[in-house]
């Protein structure tokens, strides 16, 4: 296991390929893929004793993420921004960034779990194959329910009826492949569908637009269109304990009290534990925490960033920097002469 969330997280892929496990499902994930998992998924297949993908797990305080689980295909394009979002939360930060939260904000998301068991159990078997078409009866028989026992489950859990949570679930399968570039054809007879025009109905009618569309970008789970530039970051944060600190790309001012220093890119430097610290990254940069090692040490088959991300990903439990209050960051602010 190389990494288990204790609260909703963000989960980029940014080589490889690896496994996300999460309460309501499990997804194969590749690079650019970015996954929203809920408390409770795991990754497998990106330990360091079995790094077949690095995947960067993003978590902030104040995030709020809800809803089943479910990927968006970003395209390897978005590594840079994905990776300076994980040095944000790394480095004391408290909120997601407003351009990566947009994202979140698609029509094709999943309905709700029903909670019912017999609902919650029919919902699992046709997320594992969005393609059954078992009919409404035949669930219930399968469940020991009648189906206007079933159907009310649904209703009352989702505010769907069975079939609309199928279609509206099959919607989402086929907005997921749509984004890897499947033909809408194609998304629909995988998903379940009997022709492109049902999935084109469906489409519209839970989306608000056409598949078609859908894959312009103009959508929240379509291709994502042009990367955000990654933003430049001024943050107020407290080492827990001594922090070596990287500059993987571009330049950045670090500032403690009676100490100023410029960095470059594959710089590093001490920041000492408890010693209120002032960061100042430029814009296309990124600066992560790295181990002691991280100069002397690399794992096999990775490259320096995957060992940063690696190590990032094991110390997400315990924040390398924590954030100051509002009183610790207005004296901070007085302390520590302007850099940039």
């Amino acid at each position: 296991m190389g990494f288990s969330a204790t609260t909703p997280t963000l989960l980029w892929c940014h080589r490889g390929t690896a496994i996300v496990n999460a309460p309501d499902r499990i997804i194969s994930v590749l690079a650019g893929d970015l996954v929203i998992a809920p408390q409770g998924a795991f990754i497998t297949g990106s330990s360091p004793e079995h790094l077949t993908g690095v995947v960067v797990p993003i978590c902030f305080p104040e995030m709020d993420i809800a809803g089943a689980t479910r990927r968006l295909h970003l395209g390897h394009v978005w590594s840079d921004r994905m990776i300076a979002e994980c040095s944000r939360s790394l480095l004391g930060e408290q909120k997601l960034s407003a351009d990566i939260a947009r994202l979140f904000d698609d029509r094709a998301k999943p309905p709700k779990n029903p909670t019912a068991p017999a609902a919650l159990a029919v919902a699992k078997q046709l997320q594992v194959n969005p393609a059954n078409q078992t009919s409404l009866l035949d669930f219930a028989k399968q469940q020991n329910v009648s189906s206007r026992t079933l159907q009310r489950q649904f209703l009352s859990g989702t505010g769907y009826s069975f079939s609309e949570w199928r279609a509206a679930f099959r919607v989402a399968a086929a907005a997921e492949l749509l984004a890897h570039q499947f033909t809408i054809a194609n998304a629909a007879s995988m998903v379940g569908f009997e022709a492109t025009s049902s999935l084109t109905r469906a489409f519209k009618r839970h989306t608000g637009v056409t598949p078609s569309a859908f894959t312009t970008g103009s959508v929240g789970m379509g291709i994502a269109g042009k990367t955000s530039p990654v933003p430049a970051v001024t943050t107020f944060a407290r080492a827990e304990g001594d922090q070596l600190l990287w500059i993987y790309k571009g330049t950045a001012t670090v500032t403690t009290p009676g100490y100023c220093r410029f960095l470059g890119s594959g710089e590093t430097v001490t920041i000492p534990g408890g010693t209120d610290t002032r960061l100042d990254i430029a814009a296309g940069s990124i600066a992560l925490p790295v181990p002691w090692d991280f100069a002397d040490t690399q794992l096999p088959n990775t490259t320096a960033l995957d060992q940063a991300l690696v190590f990032g990903m094991r110390t997400m439990a315990t924040i390398p920097f924590a954030p100051l209050d509002e009183t610790e960051r207005v004296i901070a602010e007085q302390d520590l002469i302007p850099t940039i």
